[in-house]
C-alpha cells in the first residue's frame, strides 16, 4: 500500500470515497431472534480509520459492555488488534447479539498464520499486512504490539470467567469472523421481574418490550436516561423514545423526576 492510500486512509474525512470497503458496520440485534427480527440498529462509523475504530469502541464501551456481552478489564483500546486489509472492498461488520459479538473481517488470516496456535495466543511471526497502518496504531495505543493482543484478550476473558473467543474461517481465508460470548450467569431475562413482565406483555407490544429491556439493561449501570439518550440508543427518533419511556411509567417499569426537558426516567 503505497504512502498516499495511508494519508487517505489516516486523514480523509470519507476514504471510503476513494478506497472501497474503508469503513465500520455495526448492526445490533435486540432480540433473541436476530436477523429473523426487525428489531435491530445499525450503524456506520466514517472518517480517518483511527476514528472509526475509537468511534466503534467508544459505541461500544457506552451501549454494549454495560449490557455485560463481555466485561474486559483495562482500557478498551488495548484489548483490540489491528487486521483490516484496505485491499479488499469489504468493511470490518460488527454484529452484536444478545449473548455475543462478532466481528467479521476481510480477509482472513494470512496462510502462514496457523489458526489453532492464533486461536491460543502463540503467535511468533509478526508478518504485517499493512504495516504503516499497524505501527500507526500502535503510536496511538489502538492495537497491541510485539503480537500481545490476542493472548490478552485471552488473558483478560478467563480473569472474568469469560469464555474463550471463537475464531472462524472459511478454507480460501478470505474473511475472519471473531466471537466473543456473553459470560454465564448474565442474561437478559435477570434484569425484568415476573410482574414487570407482565404488566409489559399486556400493554406493549413485542417491539416495545425490547425496546424496554434495552433501556433497563443500560439502567443497570446507569441511574438515569432521558428521551435524548433513549432515542441514541435505540435509535429512534426522541419523540417515539419520549412516547416509550412514558408508557413505561404509566405501567410502572419507570418512574420519573423532573418536567419537560429536564425529565428523567429511572428503575423503579
Amino acid at each position: 500500500m503505497d504512502i498516499r492510500n495511508i494519508g487517505v486512509l489516516m486523514f480523509a474525512e470519507h476514504p471510503e470515497k476513494f478506497i472501497p470497503g474503508s469503513y465500520i458496520e455495526l448492526i445490533r440485534f435486540n432480540t433473541k431472534e436476530a436477523e429473523a427480527s426487525d428489531d435491530f440498529i445499525e450503524k456506520t462509523f466514517t472518517g480517518p480509520i483511527w476514528k472509526q475504530v475509537q468511534d466503534a469502541l467508544d459505541y461500544i464501551n457506552t451501549n454494549v459492555i454495560e449490557e455485560k456481552v463481555v466485561k474486559l478489564q483495562g482500557q478498551a483500546e488495548s484489548e483490540r488488534f489491528f487486521h483490516k486489509s484496505y485491499r479488499e472492498q469489504e468493511p470490518v461488520e460488527i454484529r452484536i447479539y444478545v449473548d455475543s459479538i462478532q466481528i467479521l473481517n476481510y480477509p482472513g488470516l494470512a496462510k502462514w498464520i496457523n489458526l489453532e496456535r492464533f486461536a491460543e495466543g502463540r503467535i511468533k511471526g509478526r508478518k504485517y499486512r499493512n504495516r504503516r497502518i499497524g505501527e500507526l496504531f500502535k503510536e496511538i495505543d489502538l492495537s497491541e504490539k510485539k503480537g500481545t493482543g490476542i493472548p490478552k484478550i485471552l488473558r483478560e476473558l478467563k480473569k472474568n470467567g469469560s469464555p474463550g473467543p471463537e475464531f472462524d474461517m472459511d478454507d480460501d481465508r478470505t474473511y475472519l469472523n471473531t466471537i466473543i460470548h456473553i459470560r454465564d450467569g448474565f442474561d437478559k431475562k435477570e434484569i425484568m421481574s415476573e410482574s414487570m413482565s407482565k404488566s409489559m406483555s399486556e400493554s406493549m407490544s413485542e417491539l416495545e418490550i425490547a425496546r424496554i429491556q434495552v433501556i433497563l439493561q443500560y439502567l443497570t449501570v446507569h441511574d438515569t436516561i432521558n428521551s435524548a439518550k433513549a432515542a441514541e440508543l435505540l435509535d429512534v427518533e426522541k419523540k417515539t423514545a419520549s412516547r416509550l419511556l412514558s408508557k413505561a411509567e404509566k405501567v410502572e417499569v419507570l418512574i420519573s423526576k423532573g418536567k419537560t426537558k429536564d425529565k428523567v426516567y429511572m428503575k423503579k
